[in-house]
């Protein structure tokens, strides 16, 4: 659980970034990186979130 909320902050952070850049004009290679990095961590975000669901789904079980 302490991996997804770190894994939102991240994502917040990155994201306030790629707002930045993208009103600031600035290089289409910096607003790629930026959101190449938002991607990554919304696929780790989803990631962890599916593997908790499960987890909890098989506590459920026993």
């Amino acid at each position: 659980m302490e991996k997804i909320a770190e894994l939102q902050r991240e994502i917040e952070v990155v994201r306030k970034e790629l707002d930045v850049v993208a009103a600031a004009d600035v290089s289409a290679e910096e607003c790629y990186q930026a959101s190449l990095r938002l991607d990554r961590l919304i696929e780790d975000y989803m990631r962890y979130t599916e593997e908790e669901y499960h987890l909890q789904d098989c506590w459920h079980l026993v």
